[in-house]
């Protein structure tokens, strides 16, 4: 098995991502609720503002529909933490929403980078679904291998194919990087998301990932199995249900006995 020099040093920043108020036309979106999305990101925002500042020390929230974020604000001044925290608005839905998720988000994404006042070019950034909790965060970042350009969660496993989930898949909910890594897989990428072009922007990345070379600071798999609270916006899915916790306990203990079953 892997073992990784855990990363103990660089300052690592969480980028979340929002959209509070979805557009009315907007595809395949179930929990298209303002207020109730409001709320998913407030309950989100307070749980990662409890990690440890010395595992966790910046937080970005950027929502790309210019909402009102005083509730947001509200959470910050209530949660006691000694963290930098950075809320960021804009109208970022001016496309059609037929271009897909994918390219809304990560055309959020750009713009939060570009315009954050608190991100340096040494931080390690983990991206985040901005509603979800991943409860198990803190590990996840403490058993981090210490240099990497991209740190993600890949789906393969061709002998079962889509039976059990998404198959050549990369997990958008939550992965990572360091600032090379976005320079050469993220940034501006966007415009190649659009659903007509590339279709599920998960099967894209995975693609673009198992694709580059081996030295190319990507580590496609986590040390241990991510644990996320929340509603899934495309079917409003409880991720706590009994289903999912089946699927997650499943693949918690995949991953340790045959760790070369990306399931």
């Amino acid at each position: 098995m892997m073992t990784h020099k855990y990363n103990t040093r660089r300052p690592v920043t969480l980028l979340m991502t929002a959209t509070i108020t979805p557009p009315s036309n907007a595809p395949e979106l179930a929990r298209n609720d303002a207020k109730l999305r409001l709320g998913d990101y407030c309950e989100a925002l307070r749980f990662y503002l409890t990690i440890p500042d010395h595992t966790l020390q910046k937080i970005i929230f950027i929502d790309n529909s210019d909402s009102d974020l005083s509730a947001l604000e509200a959470v910050v001044n209530e949660v006691p933490h000694h963290k930098k925290v950075e809320l960021i608005k804009f109208q970022g839905n001016d496309h059609p929403p037929e271009f897909g998720k994918g390219y809304g988000e990560f055309k959020l994404i750009d713009y939060g980078i570009t315009h954050s006042a608190l991100l340096s070019s040494e931080d390690l950034v983990w991206k985040i679904t901005g509603r979800l909790r991943v409860l198990n965060l803190s590990q996840l970042i403490d058993t981090a291998p210490s240099d990497y350009n991209m740190y993600c969660d890949l789906r393969h496993v061709p002998l079962i194919g889509d039976r059990f989930g998404a198959n050549e898949w990369m997990d958008l909910r939550v992965f990572s990087w360091s600032n090379t890594g976005y320079e050469i897989y993220i940034r501006d990428r966007f415009e190649l998301l659009k659903t007509e072009l590339t279709g599920s922007p998960e099967q894209y990345f995975f693609k673009i990932l198992t694709a580059a070379d081996k030295s190319a600071g990507i580590v496609p798999r986590f040390c241990i199995q991510p644990n996320i609270a929340g509603f899934g916006g495309r079917l409003n899915v409880d991720y706590q249900n009994k289903a999912y916790r089946y699927k997650n306990c499943l693949r918690r203990i995949v991953r340790r006995v045959a760790p070369w079953i990306w399931l």
